[in-house]
């Protein structure tokens, strides 16, 4: 299934390939590694609701996870998902996350494009260059299935800590000529591109109490407030009692024509 190369640096990293159509209990195993990876908040996108478990039937093929040989402990989860878009890249839907998993789970269309959603890893196996690794299995993946492009609403990993900035301002940033955001700079070492921003990747809206719960802060005035874990301010009103967060997220391309 897996290039000579790739297969040479799991068996060195002893670690293995499972995907989720070919393991029980996917999900929940999956959950593990992915829930304690995102900020509270973040785990109540209406759309992700919606459709993210439905995801590991319906799409199975595309949901993977490496998992450490001798302790089967699963230490990173890849997800992604066809989708369908005919017209031009660089002018992909501005709703980027939020848009790729609708359509993809909705679409009766035949696909052209597979999509990036989502790659955790557990702390402890952070900056070991494993990031790299299960973007080139998504890509893998995707070529056996006729995908010859990735398409990613890639979400800075860095860009928590510049709540205030815009995002076109951000990833212009460089460091050692290169890209200042770690995760921007791992899929450019792959020949990735940026494509553009989408500046309403994901929507979460709540009530002012649900937020005070999400975050552990309190909101007493209406005002947009930084919170842990986000890259723009949440806008919270309490007239009307809900708080509202749009994240911006990168389009990114993956070719095998780059």
């Amino acid at each position: 299934m897996l290039s000579p190369g790739l297969k040479t640096e799991l068996d060195k990293r002893k670690l293995s390939l499972v995907i989720a159509g070919e393991v029980e209990a996917f999900p929940e195993k999956a959950d593990m590694v992915t829930l304690p990876s995102w900020p509270e908040f973040m785990l109540h996108d209406a759309v992700a609701n919606k459709y993210w478990a439905e995801l590991n039937v319906k799409h199975a093929d595309f949901q993977y996870a490496l998992v450490e040989k001798g302790s089967n402990k699963w230490v990173s989860v890849g997800n992604s998902i066809p989708v369908r878009w005919s017209g031009l890249l660089t002018a992909l839907p501005d709703a980027g996350w939020d848009w790729a998993l609708s359509s993809g789970m909705e679409s009766g269309q035949l696909p052209n494009l597979l999509c990036a959603l989502s790659i955790q890893i557990l702390p402890l196996y952070r900056n070991q260059g494993l990031s790299t690794i299960m973007i080139q299995i998504m890509r893998e993946i995707g070529t056996q299935f006729g995908f010859d492009q990735l398409i990613a609403p890639v979400r800075p990993s860095k860009k928590s800590d510049y709540p205030l900035l815009p995002m076109e301002t951000y990833i212009e940033w460089s460091k050692d000529h290169q890209r200042f955001d770690p995760w921007l700079r791992v899929h450019e070492r792959l020949g990735a591109r940026v494509l553009k921003v989408c500046p309403q990747a994901m929507k979460i809206s709540g009530t002012v109490q649900e937020w005070q719960d999400w975050t552990g802060l309190s909101f007493r005035s209406s005002a947009e407030y930084i919170i842990p874990g986000a890259l723009n301010p949440v806008k919270i009103d309490i007239e009307n009692d809900l708080g509202v967060y749009v994240e911006p997220n990168v389009w990114m391309l993956h070719s095998s024509d780059e």
